[in-house]
């Protein structure tokens, strides 16, 4: 039988239990949100997929949207920080990836009223 190993981000996913999607600056009409169901937990989890082949890049701002992972009892497993320039940045990290389907995941974000529209500030 072979071996399976988790990636750590994974295991983040795998452990959580609910997700607080917060506007670090938030914007009129902009709201935090808590994820908690399993099935929204995990289309949240494949909307964050990055490309951990990329090279990981640092920028000196602070990000616009945090994911608070929490597991068990509340405790908080991890912090993801979305970048709208279209990556996402983890302290397991050094450094930020490129996400897979950054469109898919403002759209979330707009959905659920975390960010307003902001045309100028998404990937194409």
């Amino acid at each position: 039988m072979g071996l399976f190993m988790l990636r750590r981000v994974d295991a983040l996913w795998a452990a959580a239990r609910t997700v607080e999607v917060s506007p670090r600056h938030p914007a009129a009409g902009e709201r935090s949100v808590m994820v908690g169901d399993s099935g929204e937990i995990a289309e949240l989890a494949g909307l964050l997929e990055v490309d951990l082949s990329a090279d990981a890049f640092l920028c000196m701002c602070l990000g616009d949207v945090d994911f608070t992972v929490r597991g068990e009892m509340g405790r908080e497993l991890g912090v993801l920080t979305y970048h709208m320039s279209s990556s996402l940045d983890w302290r397991q990290w050094d450094g930020q990836f490129p996400l897979l389907r950054p469109a898919d995941l403002a759209g979330w974000l707009v959905g659920r009223g975390v960010i307003t529209p902001r045309p100028t500030a998404w990937p194409v």
